[in-house]
């Protein structure tokens, strides 16, 4: 929905003045620790009220609703159940009317947005001297392809769909992204032990390294990290500048790494990639100036789904 109904100028119309937009993440609401029990309970309290009145319905001989965990909901102001989509049927047409309908059956006076946009993702607040590193994961597609993009002279692309629409409705057409926050005493153990000089080589640690490498895959319905296994890893660093105490490493490295598609759906897709990379450090202070990261090569799944990963360091936001 994000590419598609999300970008649509009637349905962003209709939800910042008519309705209170909330996106929810069911494993996020279930299980993490700063959720408040009565925001999980009221959570909770949806789903079930949707299950009802779907069965309810039925039994009556009445449509039912569309119920479960990938859906766009519609509750009345006093917080009831009132309509719902899957959102594999949820293209812009079908939101708008959806969104239409409820408007004009509970008489909704159309006001100003309650909050100013603003980005969904952006970097977490941490300590002054943590590592911040922003990742973005995306699907790749054959530059001849219609969608595809035609700035490059890549073999593999990103697609350039028509947001807003409900051809952009498909896994490939945006980017995901994550934020990896490694403290010091982590990304520490990312620097050679004792000095270093050009030529001298080492193996980044692999703890930490798998911290990165765990969210090596393009988007997907499964983000529980706990859930990936990675069979392989190496990621190898060779300075190949030394100057003025300022160092300068290329990293190569490959992964290999079972992750499946939906949660707590067992499948047999794997992700395979080759990595390169180089890292900006000082070594006496210490501290680390820049660290790159990205996909030289990679597939995901049976039908080897090419796709593109690329990880920057970015200044941290203090807390």
């Amino acid at each position: 929905m994000r590419a598609s109904s999300l970008s649509n100028d009637k349905v962003i119309d209709l939800l910042n003045h008519y309705f209170v937009p909330v996106q929810a993440d069911e494993r996020f609401y279930k299980y993490h620790a700063s959720i408040a029990a009565e925001e999980k309970a009221a959570h909770q309290r949806i789903f079930e009220e949707f299950y009802r009145l779907d069965r309810k319905n039925r039994q009556a001989g009445r449509p039912g609703l569309s119920v479960g965990t990938v859906h766009a909901y519609v509750l009345t102001p006093e917080g009831k159940p009132f309509d719902s989509l899957h959102v594999a049927e949820a293209q812009p047409e079908r939101v708008t009317a959806m969104l239409q309908k409820a408007i004009q059956t509970l008489k909704v006076a159309r006001g100003p947005s309650l909050v100013e946009p603003t980005a969904q993702s952006s970097a977490p607040t941490t300590k002054a001297d943590a590592l911040i590193l922003h990742l973005t994961a995306r699907y790749l597609v054959p530059r001849q392809q219609p969608d595809a993009r035609k700035d490059g002279d890549e073999e593999f692309v990103p697609m350039q769909p028509s947001l807003g629409t409900a051809k952009a409705n498909s896994w490939s057409a945006v980017p995901a992204e994550d934020w990896i926050v490694l403290q010091r005493g982590e990304w520490l153990k990312l620097l050679p032990v004792g000095r270093a000089a050009a030529g001298d080589s080492w193996e980044l640690d692999r703890e930490v390294a798998a911290k990165i490498l765990k969210r090596f895959y393009p988007a997907s319905e499964n983000n529980d990290l706990s859930t990936n296994r990675i069979d392989q890893q190496i990621l190898k660093a060779t300075v190949v500048s030394a100057k003025d105490g300022l160092l300068q490493a290329r990293i190569e490295g490959n992964l290999k790494m079972k992750h499946n598609f939906y949660p707590r759906k067992e499948d047999n897709n794997f992700v395979d990639a080759t990595i390169l990379g180089y890292l900006d450090f000082e070594k006496d202070k210490p501290r680390i100036r820049n660290l790159i990261l990205v996909t030289e090569k990679a597939v995901y799944g049976r039908q080897s789904q090419r796709f593109g990963v690329a990880v920057r360091s970015v200044p941290a936001r203090a807390d």
